[in-house]
């Protein structure tokens, strides 16, 4: 066992410096694969791999991790390039093992395991296939294999004694295959024959199977006689060459119609015997019109034509059709080439787009930060002290100058930016027991602390509308200063003054960005600011009627 373990190290590395799968000679038989650097006897857990068997196939396995194995399968018989069926045994396996086995040398692009196809396992006490949760299985090319495919899997084990069996799908052997036909020819029935055809290169038998009425077998043996179907010869000059036979398919032999030496000669052959049989054909067909006085001489002489040519044969309506899947293949690829070039220079511009939409953002919120400053250090400069008294004897301070109040009302209308949140006893200016909010508009410091600790956007708006307006001038105002659609002979009233809601929807932005971040949010709540001033205002205007109501009713009384 050790020397085995040694031979296929060896093997491993040389693999892996060549790049090579032709290293890869049979199947592995009871390879137990142990972690580097690991000396002595197998514990339970050094998992066990087995491919010696009909239909089996493995032939490497790599060590990476304690929970991760490499599988190496090997190619096809009869072309070497096709790498894709799998089947092999674990076992020596411990409960609740985790492992991923990766399937590194794949050759096929697409395979049904992107669509929901997952590999087969059973166990000796659970004989029936079952396929792996497709969850767990994953296709896809790999640059560290040489861009090979691989195909991932996850597996845990939940028994010790059992040895388990994994497979690329259900598999069908040439024994069972043998057992069903014999089984068949012993019943004795009119419309089944079975014929042997040959021998395979790997001396099995070549079953002909006809399957027909009994009255018609005659003349169909009449028919293939007559016109002689020629079955094309294989080159076996390379079964010499090739390594050891066993019993169930492992041998490394290649079946080719002519031998070439390299890929670029072998389809510059195959075009050109194409090209001659296509010729041969219609030359033939030609002559057999004019000179043959029967489909079945024609057909004899273009049969014998067939049988003195060396190269494979192709029918030409299957080359033709070829042809044009393959045309109709490239021009797809050209459109979707193409639309990939476009949808990658969209994504470049929009990229350039948002850089500099993320720089503008922030650049407008250092310039409206810093615009607040200067409104502040201005007001002070300018005296503050007549501001303050004249909001103590009237609730509406006088107006700003026109192109100041035109100024903050663009502000406040047009801008979509808000500024970064700054803590509220930082931002807002506090002298003589008041708090200025900006733009000459003062309150209460102790009505503002208890404005922070009300709960709701609609609650706080309308109890800060009532700080800077006043009752008095809610109810004779309108947000908009357009008359309501809902009463015919409404007459409009003033607008409430844009600089004093911009100070509004600033607040309130203020204390909505100690709570979230996110801009959407924030927009959103922030798009409601005039909502909740129009209900304030109705509620003053109910309550003033319910007022008026109840004094008209008690000097009724009276």
């Amino acid at each position: 066992m050790t020397t085995n373990m040694a031979e296929r190290s060896r093997t491993a590395e040389t693999g892996s410096a060549i790049g090579s799968d032709d290293i890869i000679a049979g199947n592995v038989s009871k390879y137990t694969v142990l972690p580097v650097g690991y000396c002595g006897l197998p514990k339970k857990g050094h998992l066990i791999f087995d491919a010696c068997f009909e239909s089996g196939n493995l032939g490497r396995v790599d060590h990476i991790t304690e929970f991760e194995y490499d599988l190496f399968i090997r190619p096809d018989t009869c072309n070497p390039r096709f790498r894709v069926w799998f089947n092999f045994t674990v076992e020596n396996v411990k409960e609740s093992q985790r492992v991923i086995f990766n399937v590194v040398n794949f050759s096929k692009t697409k395979s049904l395991y992107r669509d929901g196809m997952a590999p087969m396992v059973k166990s000796t006490s659970r004989p029936k296939w079952q396929r792996i949760p497709s969850k767990n299985v994953y296709y896809y090319r790999c640059p560290d294999h040489r861009k090979n495919y691989v195909m991932s899997f996850a597996f845990c084990f939940d028994r010790e004694d059992d040895t388990y069996q994994f497979a690329y799908c259900y598999p069908y052997t040439y024994t069972r295959l043998q057992h069903y036909l014999d089984n068949l020819q012993r019943r004795n029935m009119d419309y089944f024959r079975r014929e042997s055809l040959g021998l395979s290169v790997q001396k099995r038998q070549l079953d002909l199977l006809t399957i027909t009425s009994p009255e018609d077998k005659t003349d169909l043996e009449n028919s293939v006689m007559q016109k002689k179907i020629k079955i094309p010869k294989l080159s076996l000059n390379h079964i010499e060459e090739a390594g050891e036979v066993t019993d169930y398919g492992e041998e490394d032999v290649e079946l080719r119609h002519s031998k070439r030496q390299d890929g670029r000669k072998q389809s510059e052959g195959t075009h050109k015997s194409i090209e001659a049989v296509v010729a041969r054909l219609e030359k033939q067909n030609g002559m057999s019109l004019s000179n043959t006085s029967s489909p079945e001489e024609a057909f004899m002489e273009s049969s014998e034509g067939m049988n003195n040519m060396d190269d494979a044969v192709v029918p030409r309506i299957l080359y033709e059709e070829l042809l044009r899947s393959y045309q109709q293949q490239q021009e797809e690829m050209r459109h979707i080439q193409q639309e990939l070039e476009r949808t990658r220079r969209q994504l470049v511009q929009q990229a350039k787009k948002l850089k500099e939409y993320g720089a503008l953002v922030s650049e407008m919120k250092e310039l409206r930060d810093l615009n607040r400053r200067l409104q502040d250090v201005l007001l002070l400069r300018l005296g503050s002290g007549p501001a303050i008294e004249l909001e103590k004897v009237k609730p509406e301070p006088i107006e700003p100058e026109p192109e100041v109040q035109k100024t903050f009302s663009e502000e406040a209308n047009t801008s979509t930016y808000y500024p970064a949140p700054v803590p509220v006893m930082d931002k807002y200016i506090l002298e003589n027991g008041k708090v200025h909010l900006g733009s000459g508009i003062w309150v209460d410091e102790e009505k503002w602390h208890q404005l922070q600790v009300t709960q709701g956007d609609s609650k706080y708006t309308k109890n800060l509308a009532v700080m800077i307006w006043g009752t008095d001038v809610l109810k004779n105002r309108s947000v908009t200063g357009v008359a309501t659609k809902k009463k015919k002979d409404a007459v409009p009233k003033p607008p409430l003054s844009p600089h004093k809601l911009s100070i509004v929807r600033e607040c309130l932005y203020d204390r909505i960005a100690q709570e979230t971040v996110d801009e959407t949010e924030i927009a959103q709540r922030l798009s409601k600011v005039n909502k909740y001033i129009c209900e304030k205002i109705m509620d003053i205007n109910k309550s003033c009627k319910n007022e008026e109501r109840r004094e008209s009713a008690k000097y009724n009384l009276q």
